[in-house]
């Protein structure tokens, strides 16, 4: 990682000119550096809109009605409580998620006990030729699709300055929530809720309202080129994992019995105990690089894995980077992405430069995509693990400051320090694993917990 930081140290005067240009005209979209809430609660009012990555299908079929008689029903079901029934409306795919159905109620009593549900809305149907649960992977074709907005509050006397933003406006968060369901194929079809809405372990995560202190053993192993280039440096050659050796990696966690998990159910674990398989995984790709397209994406499909994929919005379409199109196909196939700002610069030299060039970087990236692919953006990672590594602590609490102000939940170092212990109390600290191209398939195994055991 040191060679890592010399190469940074080496360009950090050109990047930090060409943000000084790039932000002097950004300033202008923010007016001098407008507040995330403004942000991210007040003129972003619909978060979800068009969901740009799906074929919107307007149907006529007869059966459409069923299937919105279904989602209110469901909708009205939690409204209310009746967590039951709303189990009984759950393709069983998605039960398997749940130890039981008293494990789905107690988790959904405890995810909205500080809040008000006072009412929903309905938006459009739209068909989904296919859709992929990141949570299982598992694919689903002709689906139905309807957006759920949700009427949220705080329950009286609750209401601090010091909640994040989510909290203190949640409905601005809940809106067109997609909530998706697939017909059963036997003779008496009828309409299982594949996704829920705000009803479902994928909706937008709403921090706790009281700290609550919880730790959960998931690995997350750093990624960045997967790929077969020549290396033509030792930098090079620690960040490129060729694909037959990602291959045998993924191969390894497959028959170890490791399930992929989303940076969703990593929260909702930490903060509600939501439920976790046995040998919870996530996988995350750094920096967009197209290779992440060609090589990683296909991979994670084929063993039926999901990924994170960390995105510099500045570089999205540039020679070696992802197009916007192939992320949105991604997306569809149940991949995430996440923020990794605008220009892939270090956070701690920006905060030296100007706080308001620091809450550009985090605020416009999550924004851009956002906008692009309709849904929330949540997660974060530090470019390089700055401040991290190397920066002070005043700037460690800074930058956490301007991330939470910014409707952001979490947020993963770079090592650094490592481990796979993540804590609730640290939602932004969230620790890694490096995955070096140089290393073996055995060290890999052996930076793992739950490894076999070696002769």
């Amino acid at each position: 990682m040191e060679l890592f930081t010399k190469y940074e140290s080496h360009h950090r005067r050109m990047r930090l000119a060409k943000i000084m240009l790039a932000t002097s005209i950004l300033s202008i979209v923010l007016a001098g550096g407008l507040s995330a809430y403004l942000l991210f609660f007040t003129n972003t009012p619909n978060i979800h809109v068009s969901a740009k990555q799906e074929p919107q299908i307007i149907t006529s079929d007869p059966d459409i009605d069923v299937f919105k008689t279904v989602a209110r029903q469901y909708m009205k079901d939690g409204m209310q409580g009746n967590y039951a029934q709303d189990w009984a409306l759950l393709d069983p795919s998605v039960r398997t998620l749940w130890p039981n159905q008293q494990a789905f109620t107690t988790f959904w009593q405890a995810h909205f006990k500080s809040y008000v549900l006072k009412g929903f809305t309905m938006g459009k149907v739209s068909q989904l030729l296919t859709w992929v649960n990141p949570e299982t992977m598992v694919q689903y074709t002709n689906a139905l699709k309807i957006g759920i907005s949700l009427q949220i509050e705080l329950k009286p006397g609750l209401q601090q300055t010091k909640l994040a933003p989510e909290a203190l406006h949640p409905t601005q968060l809940f809106q067109n929530i997609p909530l998706i369901a697939e017909q059963t194929a036997n003779t008496r079809k009828t309409w299982l809720i594949i996704e829920g809405g705000p009803f479902d372990l994928e909706a937008p995560i709403l921090p706790p309202v009281q700290p609550v202190t919880t730790t959960v053993q998931v690995p997350i192993p750093m990624f960045h080129h997967i790929a077969n280039v020549p290396a033509s440096d030792a930098l090079a050659l620690s960040l490129e994992v060729a694909p037959t050796l990602f291959t045998q990696q993924m191969d390894y966690l497959k028959a170890q019995g490791y399930h992929t998990i989303t940076f969703n159910q990593l929260f909702n674990a930490l903060y509600y105990s939501g439920p976790l398989p046995k040998k919870p995984i996530i996988l995350t790709f750094d920096d967009g690089y197209d290779d992440a397209y060609t090589f990683a994406y296909p991979i994670l499909k084929a063993h039926g894995f999901s990924g994170m994929f960390y995105i510099i919005t500045g570089k999205i379409g540039w020679q070696g980077q992802m197009t916007w199109g192939q992320m949105n196909t991604m997306l569809q196939n149940g991949m995430q992405m996440g923020s990794h700002t605008i220009h892939h610069v270090d956070m701690g030299q920006v905060l030296n430069e100007s706080v308001v060039q620091a809450q550009q970087e985090l605020q416009i990236s999550q924004l851009t995509l956002q906008h692009r692919f309709g849904i929330p953006i949540q997660q974060f990672y530090y470019p390089s693990g700055e401040p991290f590594r190397h920066g002070t602590l005043a700037q460690q609490q800074q930058i956490v400051s301007l991330l939470a102000q910014d409707g952001y939940i979490g947020a993963t170092t770079d090592p650094g320090a490592t481990g796979t212990m993540q804590d609730s109390t640290s939602p932004f600290e969230l620790l890694r694993i490096r995955v070096d191209g140089r290393n073996s398939l055995q060290e890999f195994e052996q930076s793992l917990p739950w490894r076999k055991v070696f002769a």
